[in-house]
């Protein structure tokens, strides 16, 4: 368990580099999403940025709240750790084409003097015994910033995934894209007390 508490650094650092830029993918519906190309990773970082009139810690209690429990039919879910500051679980993905994919993951809040909030996650070796032997490591780090406005939270979320094996990166990219948008009109919808978007759960 120890070696499952152990939170890395969420965010590579570039010694002596410039950060790479960001690059527009889409602007639509008031959400927009970036990306960046990362030295030494197979594939993008991705920032997804939007607003909502939630506070910002309504929306961190939503991600460490309801967020977690929201049934998806794709992913089976075991909590080994819950509280109102973190969670730590583990998942098996399972998809139609690929092997599934099996991670276990943290989050974890942190509140900032400047109203500021921030939920970072980062997924660990898979906790327990693995459903099947050839179920592929996810790995993914990031965070979930909220930083509050004059209406509400200014809503970003940044992740760099890698979904293991050997699937084209160009197919991947788009589905990471469109997981992460949905990700974020989730926790909109959710955090404001609306319903969830049609499919979301898919």
């Amino acid at each position: 368990m120890a070696c499952l508490l152990f939170l890395p650094a969420a965010w590579p650092a570039f010694a002596g580099e410039p950060a790479p830029q960001w690059r527009l993918v889409s602007d639509k519906d008031g959400i927009r999403l970036e990306a960046r190309r990362i030295p030494g990773e197979r594939f993008d970082e991705l920032r997804v940025t939007t607003s909502l009139k939630a506070s910002p810690k309504t929306v961190a209690d939503y991600l460490l709240g309801k967020y977690l429990d929201e049934k998806n039919k794709n992913i089976s879910r075991t909590f080994i750790q819950r509280g109102p500051d973190m969670a730590l679980w583990s998942d098996v993905l399972s998809t139609s084409v690929t092997s599934d994919r099996c991670y276990s993951m943290r989050f974890e809040r942190h509140a900032l003097a400047n109203g500021e909030m921030r939920v970072k996650f980062v997924s660990l070796d898979y906790a327990g015994r693995k459903p099947m032997p050839d179920c592929i490591a996810l790995r993914a780090r990031g965070e979930w910033t909220m930083t509050p406005s004059g209406t509400g939270t200014r809503l970003t979320y940044a992740s760099l995934t890698d979904i293991g094996g050997s699937a084209p990166a160009f197919l991947v990219h788009r589905s990471l894209s469109s997981a992460a948008v949905s990700s974020v009109r989730k926790v909109v919808a959710g955090a404001s007390g609306l319903a969830l978007p049609r499919g979301i759960g898919d």
